[in-house]
């Protein structure tokens, strides 16, 4: 049980660490398409769910809606954009905040998955 939960816990702060670089990276790159960005979102949370599946850890449903309704949202705003030549919107310094928070949450993952890992072998041995 407690092996399960530690891996639970792994993929969601991989996951946090992933949305936080994604939204950074997409908000730095000037031609991603629309939408790009939430679709990437969606993306995200939807194999995080998947990696919880394959590891017989249940599946998140609010995660795994939430995933699928960004996926299918930026897909829309990419055809909406397409056909409507809306403006991209500028958020000015959210892609440095974004990036600093995707980095230093998967620092402190690592770091504690990695103290973790010794606590367990130490009391095993």
């Amino acid at each position: 049980m407690r092996d399960i939960e530690r891996r639970s816990g792994l993929y969601e702060a991989l996951a946090w660490s992933a949305l936080f670089l994604w939204v950074g990276i997409a908000s730095l790159v000037p031609d991603l398409p629309a939408g790009a960005g939430l679709f990437g979102v969606g993306g995200i949370l939807l194999v995080l769910n998947l990696a919880r599946r394959m590891s017989g850890i249940p599946v998140n449903r609010f995660t795994a809606i939430l995933g699928a309704v960004a996926a299918a949202l930026g897909a829309t705003i990419f055809v909406w954009r397409q056909w409507f030549a809306m403006p991209p919107v500028d958020l000015g310094f959210f892609p440095t905040l974004f990036l600093g928070l995707g980095v230093v949450i998967l620092a402190y993952t690592a770091a504690n998955w990695r103290r973790a890992g010794s606590d367990e072998a130490h009391e095993q041995g």
